[in-house]
C-alpha cells in the first residue's frame, strides 16, 4: 500500500544506504555517487510515496513536479527493495501511475531509464500499456558508480492517450 515517505523516512534512508554499493541497484540513480534520500515536507514539488506492507517497507515510488506546466518531469523515482519481484509493489507502482493521471490529473509524465537496466523492458511494456512513447535516446548520457557511460532512454506518457488506452474518457481537462 502506498503511504507518505515521509512517515518512513528512518525505514527509508536505512534501505537506500544498504543498496549504495550494490550492483543490482547501479542503474537506479543514473549518477556515480549517492545521497541520502531527501524526504520532503511538502507535495508542491515532489509526491514521495513508501510502498509498504505490515509497517515493512518494501520500495519507494517518487516523483518532481512542474506545476506550471502541469508535468512530471524526468524524475521519477521507483525502487523495490526486494529480493525478487514484489507483487505489492508492482500493484503500488501502478496505482502510482494512476493517480498521476487519474487522482492529481497531471497532464505529462516523463521520466528515463538507464539502458541495461533490467527494468528497461518493464518500462517499455508499460509504455505501451498506457499509449506513452519513447522520445529518444541520449548517448553515453550519465556515468554510474561503475565509472562507464551509458545511454539513457526518454519516455513520455500524455494524459489524454492514458485515458485513451484505459478505454476512459477524459473527464476535465488538467
Amino acid at each position: 500500500m502506498l503511504k507518505p515517505a515521509i512517515l518512513y523516512s528512518d525505514d527509508l534512508i536505512h534501505k537506500f544506504r544498504t543498496v549504495w554499493f550494490e550492483d543490482k541497484y547501479k542503474f537506479w540513480n543514473n549518477t556515480s555517487y549517492f545521497d541520502d534520500l531527501n524526504l520532503s515536507d511538502t507535495t508542491w514539488t515532489v509526491h514521495q510515496f513508501a510502498s509498504v506492507v505490515n509497517n515493512i517497507v518494501l520500495g519507494y515510488i517518487g516523483y518532481s513536479i512542474d506545476r506550471a506546466d502541469g508535468d512530471i518531469v524526468n524524475n521519477l523515482n521507483i525502487i523495490n527493495f526486494e529480493n525478487g519481484p514484489s507483487i505489492t509493489f508492482a500493484v503500488d507502482m501502478k496505482q502510482a501511475i494512476t493517480d498521476i493521471f487519474e487522482k492529481y490529473n497531471f497532464r505529462k509524465l516523463n521520466f528515463t531509464v538507464v539502458i541495461g537496466n533490467p527494468v528497461e523492458k518493464h518500462y517499455d511494456r508499460l509504455i505501451k500499456r498506457y499509449g506513452g512513447r519513447i522520445v529518444g535516446v541520449r548517448k553515453k548520457n550519465c556515468r554510474l558508480i561503475d565509472g562507464n557511460y551509458y545511454d539513457e532512454k526518454l519516455y513520455e506518457i500524455m494524459r489524454d492517450d492514458y485515458f485513451k488506452s484505459r478505454g476512459k474518457r477524459v473527464e476535465k481537462d488538467a
